[in-house]
């Protein structure tokens, strides 16, 4: 699923950027180091946590059997966008155009209705919430220096990825009634 989620964000960048398939990857932050790394966006996954405060217990249905399903999974992923492209300013340019798509529309769920040409979720997501992760100097300081690399003009979101509910079901303790 969350493989998932960053093909759809790449796919989406892509698209509101205007930029080639080769100009937006997800990947390890590592790549962020090398000395080879072509001029693009790069996407990196530096945290995933569970929401805790969206935790429930599992729910008992009862259709004739009772089973118990889990509740929906919620992820925060904090996604890493680094921009390196031939100058300074169209590093700078793509940035912005990025914090302005996620302003714009900071929210992409499988129940919205779409444009016809826009996107489709993937089905084993609901949703995906973009909510920007003000970073101060010297957490920045210690993620780039972590990164092992200069820094690059980035930005950090906090993904809220609401999964749908798994389809596996296992029979409720005590069986039906």
């Amino acid at each position: 699923m969350i493989a998932a989620a960053l093909d759809f964000i790449c796919l989406e960048l892509r698209t509101y950027l205007g930029v080639a398939e080769a100009d937006v990857t997800a990947g390890a932050a590592r790549m962020l180091a090398g000395p080879d790394r072509p001029p693009g966006v790069y996407l990196s996954v530096v945290n995933i946590h569970e929401d805790a405060a969206l935790r429930s217990q599992p729910r008992v249905e009862r259709g004739g059997v009772s089973q118990r399903v889990g509740p929906p999974l919620h992820l925060n992923i904090d996604l890493l966008f680094a921009f390196e492209f031939p100058t300074y300013a169209a590093s700078l340019a793509h940035l912005s155009k990025t914090i302005e798509r996620f302003q714009l529309k900071p929210l992409f769920s499988s129940d919205t209705q779409a444009a016809p040409d826009a996107t489709p979720l993937p089905v084993s997501i609901e949703k995906l919430v973009f909510e920007m992760v003000n970073v101060d100097f010297e957490d920045l300081h210690h993620l780039w220096g972590a990164l092992g690399t200069a820094y690059l003009p980035s930005v950090l979101y906090r993904v809220r990825l609401v999964k749908a509910q798994a389809s596996a079901e296992a029979s409720a303790p005590g069986g039906a009634r």
